[in-house]
């Protein structure tokens, strides 16, 4: 369907009080900036081409930042929505890594069976006390991704 508010042919979302509005992500995330903050964190790793290979086999899409010749910096999005980014950090110990980030979305099960399924490290899905059923996509550098959804 197209978007009510920009006219492109996107996947939307109607609104609660109005089933006949429907919004694409870009024009939800343009109104959550309107009001509030809006975030993404930059995670430390070792080598940006190799998490930016981890991260595409996951099925997110990245844009390594050349403008410095570097390759120490990369974007990492989800259907055109920035996600998080990555920063070089060469000298880092993965097993002291710390970083992470929570992606909030509303099928965790069928994120964890895609992941699972491409071979990647994920821990199984879990409710947890805290009201989130989650699990855990850990990177090459240590970067711990929790992906969930509310019990």
């Amino acid at each position: 369907m197209s978007c009510s508010c920009c006219g492109r042919e996107w996947p939307t979302v109607a609104l609660s009080s109005r089933q006949d509005v429907r919004l694409c992500r870009g024009c939800l995330e343009s109104l959550l900036g309107r009001i509030g903050v809006s975030s993404t964190p930059t995670l430390p790793v070792v080598d940006v081409r190799e998490a930016a290979g981890f991260y595409e086999g996951a099925g997110f899409g990245v844009r390594i930042y050349e403008g410095d010749g570097s390759n120490g910096f990369a974007f990492v999005d989800l259907d055109g929505q920035s996600v998080f980014d990555l920063g070089a950090e060469p000298g880092m110990d993965p097993g002291a890594n710390r970083a992470g980030c929570y992606l909030v979305a509303g099928d965790a099960e069928a994120w964890h069976g895609r992941l699972d399924g491409a071979g990647l490290p994920v821990t199984p899905v879990a409710d947890q006390p805290w009201g989130m059923r989650e699990f855990t996509l850990t990177d090459p550098s240590g970067n711990r991704i929790r992906i969930g959804r509310p019990t």
